[in-house]
């Protein structure tokens, strides 16, 4: 399996459900994000598929909308059920859920190191943090606007 978002946001639910954890859209989409940075600074490496995800500035913070979309049926419920995906193979529609397998296993590393560190932190605080000054979302942003 490639490594993208809805892998890792699958990855996400599958820890929560294991740590009786709530998990609601917005913290999902966070943390998702956060696992993208430190895979990009540790490993050298995108947690994202560059064909189907990207980063958008919305006005909470970056929002993936491939997480996005398949995620906000939950709306501000708790998340307990993994996305699944429908693709067009040979001729008939397929359905799977997107895993990181085991060749994404330093991926599922960073994605389990960033649920342990944020595992407390409800939806402000994670907004809070990704919009704190000299972060590389607000410098992003900040860069942005400036050239518009």
């Amino acid at each position: 399996m490639n490594i993208n978002a809805i892998a890792v946001a699958n990855y996400f639910v599958g820890l929560a459900n294991e740590k009786g954890v709530d998990l609601m859209q917005l913290g999902l989409m966070k943390r998702v994000y956060i696992t993208h940075g430190f895979s990009l600074a540790i490993l050298d490496k995108s947690a994202l598929n560059p064909r189907f995800d990207v980063v958008e500035a919305w006005k909470n913070g970056p929002v993936i909308p491939s997480v996005y979309h398949s995620f906000k049926h939950n709306k501000n419920n708790p998340i307990t059920e993994k996305s699944v995906v429908a693709e067009f193979m040979g001729g008939k529609i397929e359905y799977h859920t997107p895993e990181l397998d085991e060749s994404c296993h330093d991926v599922k590393e960073v994605a389990e190191a960033v649920f342990e560190k944020y595992i407390n932190f409800s939806d402000v605080q994670m907004i809070e943090l990704l919009h704190r000054s000299g972060t590389p979302w607000i410098r992003s942003f900040d860069t942005l606007r400036a050239s518009k």
